[in-house]
């Protein structure tokens, strides 16, 4: 590894690159066949679509390539759609990254370039032409610059307890776009709560029961799927291992709470783009009260994307993928879900738990007008670098960063280049799936 001139490279495809359609094949050995066809189609909805479910794909692009010394923990899937709004533990709707599955140490500006490239994706489809592409990209790259040297600047309690608190920050931005979709989304993520979750996946029976809905091929009931599917035949002993290694990862107050609630039932649930096919299930619970619910839910830890590229780094991430996800999470959230914890299935498959929904939201980027893509790119790229400034050493980062402004540029003509290659690979996608090589 080198220094920060490491990442002045413009994308190039070598000639021995990966096929990308042959990486998502692999991906799809360790997926719930019936919903591999699902993840084909959201993936190809767009080029934007398919770059947010092929993380992999970049990873390995990266890992061909000179990178920076400058390490950190990095969020593995910095795109536009993985920043967005939940509930703090206080109950208040603070702005952050919002997905780690393939949270990993690794180069800084890893996460900086996926999140350039998903930006330059988005312009293109809002109309932006090559020079408006290379400018947008250049101003989230200089804001990201200009963060770690902000963040490097304060004390270090001060930096650990920074929220973006989204009332207060909302009402601080100018009248325009910008303001109104925060405000949009908002108010999608206040009705978006743990209750609102319970009355879309639940069902109250004619006896007073609870049960989740069974609403194929998106939501399975796990006692109406075929019972030799699953590696523990006996469905409430597995409910009994999991909940105990999930209780075993919590903290005690976290433990305390959770043990008054009893589980009713659990099904599959299809989410995302990317984690589409991984073993996700969300969890219904019921406290002493009748009323009282709550849902959890359990998404498959794959060992991340990032892991074979940074193969030297292994060494430094925890052995359960479950684990690694939530420590990560952690490290890189100035708050985090209370019910985060991880456990292993009896069937072996690492898992990580947390609550369905509650008050989570992202703002809807393809919608947006330039002026409110620029200034939300800008925000992403401050949260991340607080990320950054949170899990690295801040200090030789914004050393190493200091008066580097072309970088910036250097970047910038590398995200709009690999959002070609993006756009490309997406062309195969579509081509895969009309031949058949690929289900559709």
């Amino acid at each position: 590894m080198a220094g920060v001139e490491a990442t002045l490279e413009t994308w190039q495809a070598p000639a021995e690159r990966s096929d990308p359609i042959d990486l998502l094949e692999q991906q799809n050995a360790h997926r719930l066949p019936w919903l591999i066809a699902e993840r084909h189609r959201r993936m190809a909805k767009s080029p934007f679509a398919w770059f947010r479910g092929s993380a992999a794909v970049m990873a390995r692009d990266l890992g061909c390539r000179p990178r920076s010394d400058q390490l950190v923990q990095l969020c593995g899937d910095a795109h536009l759609l993985n920043f967005g709004f939940y509930a703090s533990p206080e109950r208040t709707l603070v702005f952050d990254i919002n997905d780690f599955d393939e949270t990993f140490p690794g180069p800084w500006e890893w996460d900086l370039k996926r999140l350039l490239v998903s930006l330059v994706l988005v312009a293109r489809q809002l109309g932006l032409d090559g020079e408006e592409q290379l400018g947008l990209a250049r101003k989230v790259a200089t804001r990201y610059r200009k963060a770690i040297a902000g963040f490097a600047a304060i004390p270090t309690l001060e930096l650990w307890t920074t929220l973006l608190h989204v009332e207060q920050f909302v009402e601080e931005q100018p009248r325009g776009s910008f303001r109104r979709h925060l405000r949009a989304a908002a108010a999608s993520a206040w009705r978006r709560s743990g209750r609102q979750a319970v009355a879309r996946y639940s069902e109250r029976l004619a006896d007073g029961r609870w049960q989740l809905r069974h609403e194929p091929p998106l939501l399975w009931r796990h006692r109406q799927v075929d019972p030799s599917f699953f590696t523990q035949p006996d469905h409430d002993q597995a409910l009994a291992v999991l909940l105990h290694g999930y209780l075993a990862s919590v903290q005690a107050h976290r433990r305390h709470l959770i043990s008054s609630y009893r589980i009713l039932d659990t099904a599959y649930k299809a989410v995302g783009v990317g984690s589409v096919g991984t073993r996700c299930s969300i969890t219904l619970l019921q406290g002493p009260h009748p009323d009282d619910l709550l849902l959890l839910q359990s998404k498959q830890a794959l060992v991340s994307a990032l892991a074979e590229p940074l193969d030297p780094l292994q060494a430094s991430a925890p052995a359960h993928q479950g684990q690694r996800v939530v420590e990560g999470q952690r490290l890189l959230q100035s708050v985090s879900d209370p019910f985060l914890g991880w456990t292993t299935t009896p069937g072996g498959h690492h898992v990580y738990w947390r609550q369905l929904r509650d008050w989570k939201a992202s703002l809807a980027v393809e919608e947006m007008k330039p002026d409110a893509l620029k200034a939300y790119g800008r925000l992403c790229a401050s949260v991340l670098a607080r990320a950054h400034a949170r899990s690295g050493d801040r200090l030789a980062l914004a050393d190493a960063l200091e008066g580097q402004s072309a970088i910036d540029r250097a970047l910038s003509l590398d995200a709009v280049a690999y959002a070609n290659q993006a756009e490309s690979d997406h062309g195969h996608l579509l081509q895969a799936m009309a031949s058949g090589r690929l289900s559709s």
